[in-house]
């Protein structure tokens, strides 16, 4: 057969441990590429769910405050209106953000109002949507949280140094966290 000088050899030996690694590790970075990426995509499906459950049962209080009798600000209303329930599918949009900070903002008010009208305490429709709405906001928490965690390991992942480069030529991009 062929003969290589011993020196040859090695290099070579080393050159093909040094390439199998870096398809190792590829392999394992693709691995965690694709579980946080999944992972992530469920949190965000669940916190479209608990979005649109908060606006749901926060036009069920203005609901509830309306056949109470009570005086709500028609810039309330308007904001609740203007709520569209499409701006929760995705959470690092500017429209996002917005509908996020409406439903708080309405629901500091809606509890303000509560605060100050006694009667509305003791309506069971309203206990029970008011604490719909203070259970989501917990839950969406909680999500976040989740959420954020899973972007970070995302984001480690496609700038894993060996393999920066193959996300990079696939042009894949840094997902943003939610506060």
């Amino acid at each position: 057969m062929f003969d290589l000088p011993d020196w040859l050899t090695i290099i070579i030996i080393v050159i093909a441990s040094l390439i199998g690694i870096w398809i190792l590790l590829l392999i394992v970075n693709l691995i965690f590429f694709g579980f946080f990426n999944s992972v992530f995509k469920k949190h965000k499906k669940a916190m479209t769910v608990i979005l649109y459950s908060k606006f749901e049962n926060m036009e069920k209080l203005f609901a509830i405050l309306k056949q109470s009798g009570i005086k709500i600000d028609d810039r309330l209303i308007k904001m609740l209106n203007e709520i569209n329930v499409e701006d929760f599918q995705e959470p690092n949009m500017e429209q996002f953000e917005k509908s996020k900070n409406a439903l708080s903002y309405l629901k500091d008010e809606i509890m303000f109002i509560a605060n100050q009208n006694q009667e509305l305490n003791t309506n069971p429709d309203f206990i029970q949507a008011k604490n719909n709405v203070l259970e989501s906001d917990a839950i969406y928490r909680s999500n976040v949280v989740m959420y954020n965690a899973d972007v970070l390991g995302y984001n480690y992942w496609i700038r894993f140094l060996p393999c920066r480069f193959v996300f990079k030529m696939f042009k894949v991009k840094k997902k943003q966290i939610i506060s």
